[in-house]
């Protein structure tokens, strides 16, 4: 099978090369962050387990970080908002501005991480929270590229209904399988790379994203949008 799937021209087939890059380096930077700091940066879900494991063990440092995952998540999926005006994918939105601030965090990231600051994790949150808004559905299709909970669940209720002799949108599978498929590989470079270059390690992803948002500019600059 060819991807994207030349039998649905209808389909935005830029999905299926965007997707899969964003979750590779979510991914990336999650990983990164791991072996840093032990707090996950890429999504909420784990930072807030680590509020009540250590408020309970009185870690006045690690709570800090962990709740200000949660909070930089947030901002950075509110200034999404704002800048895309919307959740649907649609290409007039401005997703290249958003992926340029996008790459701008990971940059300021990456400068705190190098000065060994915790900050990073939050600046690192921020940039997630970002590209996690970016576009949050297509055709009632759930998109999430910097956490997999969501994507696994999806794969797994259209396979069900496959089973079932149900028809289900090959697409849609395969699009979620690449998002996937995405963030393992990113997760596999971040060990790599940081294992390598730890204090340099979230620039390459600050880079991608600078660049991508730019491309996107390029590619699909709407003067009335």
């Amino acid at each position: 099978m060819s991807y994207p799937p030349k039998s649905l021209p209808q389909i935005d087939r830029w999905l299926f090369i965007g997707g899969p890059l964003l979750a590779l380096v979510a991914g990336y930077v999650n990983v990164v962050l791991l072996m840093s700091f032990s707090v996950p940066v890429s999504h909420v879900t784990g930072s807030l387990a680590h509020l009540a494991l250590d408020g309970a063990k009185h870690d006045a440092h690690h709570l800090r970080m962990a709740a200000s995952v949660a909070l930089a998540f947030l901002l950075g999926a509110a200034v999404t908002g704002f800048c895309t005006e919307g959740q649907m994918f649609q290409h007039r939105r401005r997703y290249g501005v958003v992926m340029i601030l996008q790459g701008i965090a990971f940059t300021v990231a990456g400068q705190l991480m190098g000065a060994a600051s915790w900050l990073a994790v939050p600046a690192a949150a921020f940039g997630c929270g970002m590209q996690n808004a970016l576009a949050s559905s297509y055709r009632g299709l759930n998109l999430r590229t910097t956490h997999m909970t969501g994507i696994v669940t999806d794969m797994g209720v259209l396979l069900g209904l496959r089973a079932r002799g149900q028809q289900i949108g090959l697409w849609r599978l395969s699009l979620l399988a690449l998002i996937f498929a995405g963030y393992l590989l990113g997760t596999f470079i971040g060990v790599l790379v940081g294992e390598r270059a730890m204090s340099f390690a979230l620039y390459p992803p600050a880079g991608a994203c600078l660049l991508g948002g730019m491309l996107y500019l390029l590619l699909f600059h709407r003067p009335h949008a």
